[in-house]
């Protein structure tokens, strides 16, 4: 090799070696510097943290005494006896004489429940009749009395990036003695002599494999376990073993003893709960004990730290007698090193393993997750790393809610023949959605954008567009109400309009709508083409009223998405998103009065500090009388019209609403509400098949299943209509004598603004 190739070899070899120490001495400066900052920050893993809105517990509402204390125990609350003082997260159960003695009040008190929170220390007395329905509440030390009281927000999800993860970040003065003697003693005997890396501990681990001829153990300290967890990957290569023990002589200089143990704690992690990853002691156990790790005793912890090692070999459920042989070697160890005596040992070996584990609620909701997700990046939140998120979410309306589109789409795709046959000759799978909400306060209580989040997590409740066919028909007719006729008459539910063949001439274009049903009949009343969803009478009506003008009144309900003046529009030719559909419900159930609907309270950031907070705004859009003679005759729907198998569903509560189908059997839809909650059902295919479901046959049944659940809570209400209207009986009569067909003609109870309008 000639002496020119030699030196550029040595170039090139220094060069390498140079680029390696700038490459190294980056990577320790920029580790230094985040170990700092975590440090600071005291939380190395900061995952999003998500929080359900709290349980509201409200006047009228059903619940039981046994309830209240199966809730309150959930949620680690202390019974007491009545009548002791309450602390923060205390609760008592009274009968009617103790109830009765702190009010004075003592009708229609059965029983009661007296609780203060843990936050606020808010004290609070809910009253119960015979029924199981709450009769009054009253609040503070004063007994003031109220409408509704509240629990505790709970964490229902917790991300760290994408990956699902449940963490309780505990102190390290919180962790009983025995689960810190227990990790040490198994883990790393010599942690409070070394300095990040045990040469003898290295030495050990190296021989034990060489003799077993493999991998026998690891060597590794507990400073280079946190650091190969929070800042490397899981790979054995000499690579990575430098770095990692590199990591921590530099962890060690900067972090305490106290701080490196506690941050182990509270990152290792300790198994699998579905598709989250179970983080540290305190989400351990309450993940395999149901207790808060100040509550755990000497086996508990030294299974703890058995699992350490490897959580899928040593889980307690599945694998018992892992698990008790490698909690037997964590317990000999605790003795080997003086932490133990042989009686305690003997002890803790005798004690019973667990045989439930806890599941994560988190798994009930991860299309509100994603929801929630992409509204904070429309807000410019786009880091979540350690932000606190609360939101609308209430945790029993959305399991209600996932489970009605789950059992639906598997009753049509086992049952319905035109569904069956798109699944088995095209491989298509059918997708739902479902929103619902809490008119009242505007809140989202439960979002799920299709049949399962982790095979397809595309979430059409918020994403999607789809034509909305006759779920538009109600702004229709609203409009109509609001607007006289040509020649001045008010428009009422027994307004007649013409039910004939139509056909309509516009930019040298023909439209000529038709009936489902195909048939035309005499004029019909209002009320009657809303129920049955008729088409021609709809479109007549738009047109007399005005495109623009129902355009307007959808703008002000909440529409945003772009309408066009076609004559199709008043039959819901056009494309809307379903939140947006939620939006018009939600003020019509509330006789219009609108607010934003809110998906996301607040959000607080690392630190604890308010970063975002919703702000509702109310409005007003139009007169209540008007969406009151509206909600009379939408009642129809769910009692005798397209709606009327709910009832056959089991639901029975006094609701309005409306069924949507597109002319191409696309998609399929049902909205409706009670005084107290407001939803709607979406079904369809992705790519727009035809599945031959109507809003009655796809949407309503899943919307019946969520509802007739939901409404178990709630007392069967009237709306609260203005005083100024008035109901009037159209007897069945007076339809038969309209030509209305004897098999749709009932009594029928309507709502009118005046008493002149028959």
């Amino acid at each position: 090799m000639s002496s020119k190739m030699k030196w550029f070899n040595i170039k090139l070899l220094l060069v390498g070696v140079l680029t390696l120490f700038i490459i190294l001495f980056l990577t320790i400066a920029y580790t230094d510097y985040k170990i700092q900052n975590m440090v600071r920050e005291k939380k190395f893993l900061a995952p999003t943290q998500y929080y359900s809105s709290p349980v509201a517990f409200f006047v009228g509402q059903f619940r039981s005494q046994s309830s209240f204390k199966e809730y309150f125990e959930n949620k680690a609350y202390r019974q007491r006896p009545f009548g002791s003082p309450l602390q923060n997260g205390d609760f008592s159960l009274g009968d009617s004489r103790q109830c009765s003695s702190l009010t004075q009040k003592t009708s229609e008190i059965f029983s009661c429940v007296l609780y203060r929170t843990h936050v606020k220390s808010q004290l609070n007395l809910i009253n119960l009749n015979e029924l199981d329905q709450i009769t009054s509440i009253f609040k503070e030390e004063e007994f003031l009395p109220a409408l509704v009281a509240h629990g505790e927000a709970e964490l229902f999800a917790q991300y760290l990036g994408s990956k699902p993860t449940q963490q309780i970040h505990t102190e390290i003065g919180n962790v009983p003695r025995y689960c810190l003697d227990a990790i040490i003693a198994i883990e790393d005997p010599q942690f409070l002599e070394h300095r990040g890396f045990s040469p003898r501990g290295f030495m050990r681990a190296l021989w034990a494999n060489i003799r077993n001829a493999g991998y026998a153990q690891g060597g590794s300290t507990i400073t280079q376990q946190l650091v190969k967890n929070y800042f490397l990957t899981p790979e054995k290569t000499i690579t990575r073993k430098l770095k990692e023990i590199a990591m921590a002589l530099i962890f060690e200089f900067r972090v305490s003893k106290d701080d490196i143990l506690e941050t182990y704690l509270n990152i290792i992690y300790l198994g699998q709960s579905g598709v989250f990853e179970v983080r540290g002691y305190g989400s351990a156990a309450q993940f395999y004990f149901q207790k808060s790790i100040d509550e755990l005793n000497l086996s508990e912890c030294a299974l703890l730290a058995a699992i350490v090692n490897n959580p899928g070999r040593y889980n307690p459920v599945r694998h018992p007698e892992n698990a008790k042989e490698r909690r037997s070697r964590v317990l000999e160890k605790m003795v080997e090193h003086d932490l133990l005596t042989s009686q305690e040992q003997e002890e803790a070996n005798k004690a019973p393993l667990p045989i439930k584990l806890k599941p994560s609620l988190s798994a009930s909701a991860p299309y509100y997750v994603d929801a929630v997700n992409k509204i904070l990046k429309t807000k410019g939140i786009e880091e979540r790393s350690g932000l606190s998120i609360y939101t609308a979410l209430d945790p029993v309306a959305q399991e209600i809610a996932e489970k009605a589109v789950t059992s639906s789409i598997e009753y049509f795709e086992k049952s319905i023949p035109s569904i069956k046959k798109i699944k088995k000759e095209k491989g298509l799978k059918l997708q739902a959605a479902l929103l619902a909400s809490n008119p009242i306060t505007g809140e989202v209580v439960a979002i799920v954008g299709g049949r399962n989040f982790k095979t397809s997590p595309f979430n059409r409740a918020i994403e999607s567009q789809r034509q909305v066919g006759s779920v538009f028909k109600p702004i229709v007719y609203l409009t109509a109400i609001q607007n006289d006729t040509d020649s001045g008459l008010e428009r009422h539910p027994m307004t007649l309009i013409n039910n004939s063949p139509y056909k309509l001439e516009y930019d040298n274009q023909t439209w000529e709508p038709r009936n489902y049903d195909g048939e035309f009949s005499r004029p019909l009343p209002l009320f009657f083409a809303l129920k049955e969803s008729k088409n021609v009478p709809t479109a007549r009506l738009a047109m007399d009223t005005g495109l623009d003008e129902i355009i307007e009144t959808a703008r002000k309900l909440g529409v945003k998405s772009d309408l066009k003046e076609y004559p199709s529009l008043s039959l819901g030719a056009f494309e809307l998103n379903p939140l947006e559909v939620l939006n018009v419900y939600n003020s019509l159930s509330q006789l219009g009065r609108k607010q934003e609907l809110q998906v996301i309270k607040s959000v607080k950031n690392q630190k604890g500090e308010l970063i975002y907070e919703h702000e509702p705004l109310i409005e007003q859009v139009g007169e209540r009388e008007d969406y009151a003679v509206l909600i009379g005759m939408m009642k129809e729907t769910l009692i005798s019209g397209t709606g009327a198998y709910s009832r056959k569903m089991g639901f029975s509560h006094i609701a309005a609403g409306k069924t949507g189908t597109t002319s191409d059997t696309r998609d399929a839809w049902f909205a409706g509400f009670t005084p107290f909650h407001a939803a709607i059902t979406w079904v369809g295919y992705d790519n727009g098949t035809s599945h031959k479901l109507t809003g009655a046959s796809g949407a309503l049944p899943i919307w019946s299943r969520y509802m007739r659940e939901i409404a178990k809570i709630y007392s069967n209400r009237e709306f609260d209509f203005p005083e100024s209207v008035h109901k009037e009986i159209i007897s069945k009569d007076d339809l038969l004598d309209l030509g209305i067909p004897e098999e749709k003609s009932k009594d029928t109870e309507l709502i009118f603004k005046n008493s002149s309008d028959l």
